[in-house]
């Protein structure tokens, strides 16, 4: 999946001097430039820190309260894999659908992904493979990849029949057991799930299946799903992704198998900070409260605000938008967040924590002033989230035939994009207000949800809305 993610940067500029050189003379050093420092009492409004691995910018979207008003704060959260790239060694499970709709070009498609993750994966990696269609077969226990044990998993993933119904509850929960037998050992766990249906075997509820998933992240494993053709649970595969701390991709058809597991392969093997979590008290200061990151999973209590973020690999950088209410303006500062992760080979968790400066915010009745400290980038971010979660309303309620709906909330969407994209002359909220106009238009046409072309847009513009929250 791609994913998809706005960075942040200093522009830095070069000075170019000329100088003249004359004989045996030297000019006398320029004094130098005293900058006054900034008042102690000014407003914090974006912090940097890091560790070497992660390097963390947390900005907020803006600096001033306003006084008598209680617009939330918006807090953004950009996280980068900014360390060195290493190897990282892996332990896998494959979860292969061979239920009967797999039958032709589907389970010919998976086979051969299967095989080219096989031969991408290194000597010393952990591997499993789980097949499932009514009944669920451990076809290869997790085993240490040698020469023989590679060609052993190479012939079960070309030998895969297609047959039965489809047995999701019982394919997650053998992967389970395959990672509760055996010790990673520092590995970058993964498990990656191809479904091409909707459960009809096994325990079918959501509660039970996002468990599994859930579970799996207990045990150091992420979970990616990959729903293939029109036919499956897309809110399911979601869900499981999101619960798995992992990545959803829709696959309109089988030939785009081998490139996603290629990328997930890639993205595992490059991951230098892993079960990546950000912690955030609720009670940030008097007046201001964290309630909730929109579109991500919380997974923390009463008292702090728990982030799974998942794995990072090099060069990766996520982003986490925190909702602050404030019940009232207030002169306040309180700490950014803190960031746990573990780096590959490593037992013991790592802590990146912000312990030099605060954010400051303060209260003021000036219109003028509040809006000019209020940040664009933060704005983007705040729009793209909401647009992912109309997207994602809007598909929904069309699914269930409730046009209307739909249509209100992507014509909210659209004009709010719009009018951002205008003022700032931001291309990815452009981007995402034009591809929110080509939703609207074929939610009006004729074509209904339930046929091929509804289904494609249903599953297509539902996985773009996941990338755009993550």
């Amino acid at each position: 999946m791609q994913r998809h993610v706005v960075v942040y940067g200093l522009a830095l500029s070069t000075l170019a001097g000329a100088f003249l050189l004359v004989p045996r003379l030297a000019a006398p050093p320029s004094p130098p430039v005293e900058h006054p420092a900034p008042p102690s009492d000014a407003p914090v409004s974006r912090l940097v820190y890091g560790d070497g691995v992660l390097e963390v910018t947390a900005t907020l979207d803006r600096a001033w309260l306003q006084t008598g008003a209680t617009e939330p704060l918006w807090l953004d959260v950009a996280v980068k894999a900014s360390g060195v790239q290493t190897r990282a060694p892996l332990a896998a499970v494959l979860v292969v659908d061979r239920s009967g709709s797999m039958a032709g070009d589907k389970i010919d498609a998976a086979r051969a992904a299967a095989e080219r993750f096989v031969q991408g994966m290194a000597d010393g990696d952990l591997l499993a493979i789980v097949t499932y269609g009514s009944d669920v077969t451990v076809e290869l226990a997790l085993t240490e990849l040698t020469s023989s044990a590679r060609r052993q998993a190479l012939d079960i993933v070309r030998r895969i029949e297609e047959g039965g119904g489809t047995n999701i509850d019982g394919g997650l929960m053998a992967a389970r057991t395959q990672l509760q037998q055996r010790t990673l050992g520092g590995r970058v766990g993964r498990v990656v799930l191809v479904s091409d249906g909707r459960p009809t075997e096994g325990d079918r509820s959501t509660v039970t299946l996002t468990g599994h998933a859930a579970a799996l992240r207990g045990l150091g494993a992420t979970t990616t799903t990959l729903g293939l053709g029109l036919d499956y649970n897309e809110d399911l595969m979601e869900a499981l992704a999101v619960d798995g701390g992992g990545r959803y991709h829709y696959l309109r058809t089988g030939d785009q198998l081998a490139r996603v597991l290629d990328d997930e392969l890639q993205h595992g093997r490059n991951v230098i900070a892993a079960g990546v979590k950000l912690h955030l008290p609720r009670a940030l200061a008097p007046g201001l409260r964290a309630v909730g990151a929109p579109g991500q999973k919380d997974v923390g209590n009463a008292d702090k605000l728990v982030v799974d973020i998942g794995d990072l690999a090099a060069g990766e950088e996520r982003h986490v938008l925190v909702k602050v209410d404030v019940a009232h303006a207030s002169d306040v500062g309180f700490a950014a967040p803190e960031l746990v992760y573990r780096r590959p080979g490593a037992a013991a968790e790592s802590l990146v924590a912000q312990r030099a400066d605060a954010f400051r915010v303060k209260p003021t009745a000036d219109i003028a002033l509040l809006n000019g400290s209020r940040a664009d980038d933060v704005r983007v971010r705040v729009l793209q989230v909401e647009a992912s979660l109309a997207l994602t309303a809007s598909m929904s309620a069309w699914s269930a035939g409730d046009a209307a709906v739909a249509r209100t909330n992507l014509q909210k969407a659209k004009a709010d994009l719009s009018a951002a994209a205008t003022r700032t002359g931001n291309a990815v909220l452009l981007r995402e207000a034009e591809n929110v106009d080509r939703v609207l238009e074929s939610v009006s046409a004729a074509s209904a949800p339930s046929s091929e072309a509804g289904m494609d847009i249903v599953k297509a513009q539902k996985a773009r809305a996941f990338g755009l929250r993550r």
